[in-house]
């Protein structure tokens, strides 16, 4: 088998997945880092970066039977992930050749920044459908003149505690039908999703259009950016408490998500069915418990990742990589995955509903598990930017080099080891070890040169695994040149050498140039922390998506839609 596809070829077999109807799957994945990927990729294309790839595979890409096909910016990045797949017992991989050089070079649509096709499908939705939206001013009169009117901030409650139009409830996307009679006790209140930038508000706003719930509704035009380059202040640190819905709203939600799930025609799969599809080598599944992360920890069925609905819909390549895989979605009420259901299937993705929840798979012989906290405290404050990431989830950790506690790592660094800390270039520039360097295991420049002569390399990183995984680069440079290998990881990172009392220092202003920091992305960097035109540039590229769609070929499902019987005075309709 040829390891290179040209880009004619690569199109061609995605064209035939997204028709097969289920037929057929394949993984195409960009192995570029996060800063690059997101200056331009294709559309379809997920991001796994080289530095976390056999942390994130097991995740991302179950079956190792399944087809995978990477795509890189340069520096054969690609070669080295497809070579590290093949040790890892993938069966089928395939390179773009020429990578994303060549994909644009044959006219093909590069796409900038990330969770790109979520963000798209929101911008689509409101064109399509007409999502209304209300401009900051007229909320803020609606407000002063006491209007019957709810603001409900449809992002997690990290995001909402971060800040927030000023009197937004919290109420995460994926829990809308669940918890809207308890925020909404009048049909007849205005409801405004208000959410960062766009497209979480309009896909949240849709989302009760599309249940058709009575209560006029509308997406706050731009989100807290509109409210922001509007001159008006947001909220800061408020966070309502979560109580668990009524059973009154809990009812209503049913009834509802029963309406969307007739629409779209939304299969229900008993356990047993979902136990064979799991079970079969030819097929990737995905089943995932779309609940909240503070009620997956405490019960959920073993072995399923937890996927909160809204995180779900915002960034849907950090948990479904396979194209043409099945997707079964959990929760306690098949409310949330319903609703969560409906929008993924337009999005492209077959996805069903497993039959009686949770308590209906336990029922059926699933076992349940609890898990130790991974979500973070309620009350933790975190910057913007922290709060709105969604990371990759690690299943598979890897230990390739012997480690050693931090103060053992102070010796060898005092008696002529090199540091080299394998954290994010933001972290690194935030406080590292005196003396230590920052490298990308897609690019070891320096260490690789080091380790290939056998000395001596210790290895930092606050998870473990992006050490660990550079290590093994390093220890082939050693072995390649006949070098006994010298490498040693330091058994839980910075934070390791903080706790034991060690001095940590920021970096000099400079120390790292633009073109190192490949795993940072550059383009509206600043956004979230009040630069009006880094904001002004990020909602001008939401808006002008619909048009890229276009130009890639790109659709979505259609909906049967609900519009509203009457106009909403003062609220623009697209």
């Amino acid at each position: 088998m040829d390891l290179y596809l040209s880009v004619e070829a690569l199109c061609g077999r995605l064209a035939n997945v997204r028709h097969d109807l289920g037929r057929s799957e394949i993984a195409f994945l960009d192995v570029s880092e996060e800063g690059e990927f997101g200056q331009g990729h294709p559309l379809w294309a997920v991001n796994v970066p080289y530095s976390r790839l056999e942390s994130v595979m097991a995740a991302l890409v179950p079956n190792l039977r399944c087809p995978v096909v990477l795509i890189d910016h340069g520096h054969a990045v690609a070669e080295r992930a497809a070579r590290r797949l093949h040790t890892l017992g993938y069966a089928d991989v395939r390179i773009v050749e020429g990578g994303v050089v060549a994909w644009e070079r044959e006219g093909r649509e590069l796409f900038k920044g990330v969770y790109v096709p979520s963000k798209a499908f929101g911008e689509w939705l409101e064109q399509r459908y007409g999502t209304p939206t209300l401009q900051p001013d007229e909320l803020l009169a609606r407000r002063a003149r006491g209007d019957d009117l709810v603001i409900l901030d449809p992002r997690t409650p990290a995001e909402h505690r971060v800040r927030h139009v000023p009197g937004a409830r919290s109420c995460p996307g994926g829990e809308l039908l669940d918890r809207f009679k308890d925020l909404v006790s009048s049909p007849d209140t205005l409801v405004v999703l208000a959410c960062g930038g766009r497209t979480r508000g309009i896909v949240a706003a849709e989302a009760l259009r599309q249940a058709e719930v009575e209560n006029p509704i509308a997406a706050l035009a731009d989100g807290n950016h509109g409210w922001l380059l509007a001159g008006l202040e947001l909220e800061y640190g408020a966070l309502d408490d979560q109580p668990s819905p009524s059973a009154e709203a809990l009812a209503y939600g049913r009834q509802r998500a029963r309406s969307l799930a007739a629409k779209a025609n939304i299969p229900t799969l008993d356990p047993d069915t979902v136990s064979q599809w799991l079970a079969d080598p030819t097929r990737t599944t995905y089943v995932l418990d779309v609940r909240a992360p503070r009620q997956y920890e405490a019960s959920h069925l073993a072995g399923i990742r937890n996927a909160p609905g809204e995180q779900l819909l915002q960034a849907t390549d950090r948990w479904i990589a396979v194209q043409g895989a099945r997707v079964v979605l959990v929760d306690e009420h098949e409310t949330s995955a319903v609703q969560i259901a409906y929008f993924l299937r337009a999005l492209g993705w077959q996805t069903g509903v497993l039959a009686g929840g949770i308590a209906g798979a336990h029922a059926a012989g699933w076992r349940l598990e609890s898990t130790r906290t991974l979500s973070r405290p309620i009350n933790q404050v975190l910057t913007a930017d922290a709060a709105a990431a969604v990371h990759l989830a690690v299943e598979h950790a890897v230990a390739s080099a012997p480690e050693v506690t931090a103060t053992q790592a102070a010796i060898l660094i005092r008696d002529g080891a090199s540091g080299w800390v394998f954290d994010t270039s933001a972290d690194y520039l935030r406080r590292h070890p005196p003396g230590s360097q920052w490298a990308n295991r897609a690019y070891l420049g320096e260490a690789l040169a080091r380790a290939a002569r056998g000395e001596a390399l210790v290895l930092f990183s606050s998870d473990g695994h992006s050490a660990h995984l550079a290590a093994i680069d390093l220890i082939e440079a050693a072995h390649r040149q006949g070098a006994q290998p010298n490498v040693q990881v330091v058994r839980g990172g910075i934070e390791a050498w903080a706790e034991a009392g060690l001095h940590l220092s920021p970096a000099e202003p400079g120390s790292l140039s633009r073109d190192q920091r490949v795993d940072f992305l550059y383009w509206a960097a600043n956004r979230r922390n009040g630069d009006q035109q880094a904001m002004r540039n990020y909602l001008a590229w939401e808006r002008q998506l619909p048009l890229q769609l276009q130009r890639d070929g790109s659709q979505f499902a259609e909906f049967v839609t609900h519009s509203p019987a009457y106009p909403i005075q003062g609220i623009d309709q697209p």
